[in-house]
């Protein structure tokens, strides 16, 4: 366990600095002291239960171990001031109060973690791959200093057709990220090329639509049913064969939330809708005549929407009648197709008279094992018969989504879904490292799934760490003591080993990304995630997801409509700054039952924000 003391001023950055630490600690529990007292944060509930006890009783309490979590490490007792001294494994003090900050929190918070990063760099002897970085979303950093230099090279020149950077300029970009974050090397080269590349994506609403991607909206519609539920999953999702009664329930207040938007936003504040993402769930869990439905519901209330905003335009080459899509004015159209066994040709006969551009179908992996452990209800063959099915219908961009760190995946595991994926070239490759969140079976059941490899996990993560460490340092004499390995063999040992697992597999779906052609194009990442990895997708030149940028660096609004979807107006910032932004958020729930039953509450909620957009 770690303890951190904090100062009144680094109290309010508890989090920052908690997760900074634990990037260079994972799997530690702290304990956290500052002037209102102490508490615990990742212990187990038990520990947190018994310094309630200590604190109320002010006598020392026991822990029930009744918890299977790290069990070995459990405090077997507790006082009234938090974990006795001998099961800190190490104390930070930070006292932020004596460090230059300005008051305004982005730059103080930068101050912090630069002067703690620097610190833990120095105790460690080791740099994270992305500096002092914890935030989900590292490409927002970059766009806006792209964006900037863009503007004032505008300004300079006199003309508005200054689009890409020098490398001057690139440079000094690179320069500053790594002056405030940190960070270097390898990760600041894809963070950086991320954000150019997506501004020269996002360019090509403007070229198809004369509207930039500033003025328009993306619509996200919700189908929260699959087959079955996959060990990992934490979405609202729920098997459709308990929901088969409800879905005409479903499915007309679906359309009311769609209707209800569209006519504000495209109606009211003229916004054209630009995107349309359709997810789940596996909205092809539905039979073929509610997924009919659904294209129909799509089209006449979504179709001609754009109709009077476009048609104000002036000039020819941007009164866009149509699109790939067929619905004037929006440019892309995607549907997850997903798991193979929801896929059907007339399925995808359906999504293509719809004019559904893009489509996923998502392995996850090419191993049979692994599918059958995690939930999946079809062989790897389907994945590949449903895949070319989808290429005959005349699909021509389909993604495929993997995922590192499934439960007993090791490198060879994932090096041979790579190369299947390598076989049928894709069009675009997501790469997600697998996040852990608290309603994932894989939480949910914790004890059942314990013994069974995840590369990323926690313990794994630290036991990998810890043998590198040693070898690094030459320390690894027990092969030499237990085994009788001689001197020359430990020195290969250590040559041999050079990251953890979950590190080898994103470096092996990089290089497959790159022998495809595939460039990288947007990337974010999450908290539990395998490894403090990222997630990243990867598209041949032309076939990347508009929505993915849209939503994921939060470059407009996106509206969700259906069961668990949230929403993100993205809005003018209150200081005025024309640079900067806010996001203002609301949610449908988290369960169907409610959606179907009461679909005007969260209606009402989106009309609150509506009334903020001017």
């Amino acid at each position: 366990m770690i303890r951190l003391i904090l100062d009144k001023t680094a109290e309010s950055f508890e989090q920052d600095i908690r997760e900074l630490i634990q990037e260079f600690y994972p799997g530690e529990d702290f304990e956290i002291r500052t002037e209102e007292g102490v508490h615990f944060t990742n212990t187990t509930q038990e520990e947190k239960n018994a310094l309630k006890q200590a604190k109320a009783t002010g006598e020392n309490a026991e822990v029930n171990k009744k918890s299977t979590k790290n069990k070995a490490r459990m405090a077997s007792e507790i006082t009234p001031e938090g974990v006795q001294d001998e099961k800190i494994r190490l104390s930070f003090e930070v006292a932020a109060s004596e460090m230059s900050l300005t008051g305004v929190r982005k730059d103080d918070k930068s101050v912090i973690k630069k002067e703690l990063y620097e610190t833990l760099v120095s105790m460690t002897g080791k740099e994270l791959p992305w500096g002092d970085l914890t935030g989900i979303r590292p490409v927002s950093l970059v766009s806006p200093m792209v964006e900037a230099a863009i503007e004032k090279r505008k300004t300079e020149s006199g003309s508005d057709s200054v689009k890409e950077l020098t490398e001057s300029e690139i440079r000094n970009i690179k320069t500053s990220l790594t002056k405030e974050y940190c960070i270097k090397g390898e990760k600041l080269d894809l963070m950086t090329d991320i954000a150019l590349r997506e501004h020269r994506i996002l360019n090509r609403i403007y070229d198809l639509t004369g509207r930039t991607y500033k003025e328009g909206w993306s619509l996200y519609i919700g189908i929260p049913f699959c087959p079955t539920r996959c060990l990992y999953c934490s979405f609202l999702s729920n098997t459709i064969s308990a929901w088969e009664k409800r879905l005409p329930e479903y499915m007309d207040n679906l359309r009311k939330e769609i209707k209800y938007t569209v006519t504000e936003m495209c109606g009211r504040h003229k916004r054209p809708l630009q995107t349309i993402y359709i997810g789940g769930g596996t909205p092809t869990a539905l039979d073929e005549k509610w997924l009919k439905v659904l294209m129909d519901i799509v089209h006449e209330e979504c179709g001609d929407a754009n109709v009077p905003i476009l048609s104000n335009e002036t000039s020819p080459a941007h009164a866009r009648k149509h699109t790939v899509t067929g619905m004037p004015g929006i440019v892309e159209f995607t549907v997850e197709a997903g798991r193979p066994d929801s896929i059907t040709k007339e399925k995808l006969q359906i999504l293509r008279a719809a004019g559904v551009d893009r489509i996923s179908v998502n392995p996850q992996t090419f191993n049979q094992k692994t599918l059958d452990l995690i939930g999946r209800k079809h062989n790897v063959e389907s994945v590949i018969e449903k895949y070319e099915l989808a290429r005959e219908v005349g699909f021509e961009n389909i993604n495929m989504d993997i995922i590192l760190g499934l439960s007993g995946e090791k490198l060879p595991e994932v090096t041979h879904t790579l190369c299947e994926i390598a076989k049928h070239k894709p069009d675009s490759l997501t790469v997600h490292s697998l996040a852990i969140k608290r309603a994932a079976r894989l939480t949910l059941e914790r004890d059942f799934w314990a013994g069974i490899y995840r590369a990323g996990d926690e313990n794994e993560i630290m036991a990998e760490t810890r043998l590198q460490e040693e070898a690094e340092a030459g320390e690894n004499y027990s092969l030499i003591r237990h085994t009788g390995t001689s001197v020359s063999d430990v020195a290969k040992e250590k040559t041999k080993f050079r990251y953890p697992e979950i590190t080898r597999m994103m470096m092996a779906a990089s290089y497959t990304a790159e022998v495809l052609n595939l460039k990288p194009y947007y990337l974010y990442r999450q908290k539990n995630m395998a490894g403090n990895l990222e997630n990243v997708g990867y598209s041949a030149e032309g076939k990347e997801c508009l929505y993915n940028i849209l939503m994921m660096e939060e470059k407009h609004t996106v509206i969700g409509c259906g069961a668990g979807c949230s929403s993100k107006f993205v809005l003018p910032s209150k200081d005025g700054d024309p640079t900067h932004k806010r996001v203002e958020r609301c949610d449908n729930g988290k369960d169907i039952k409610s959606y179907i039953e009461d679909v005007d509450k969260f209606i009402k909620r989106k009309e609150e924000l509506f009334s903020l957009i001017k």
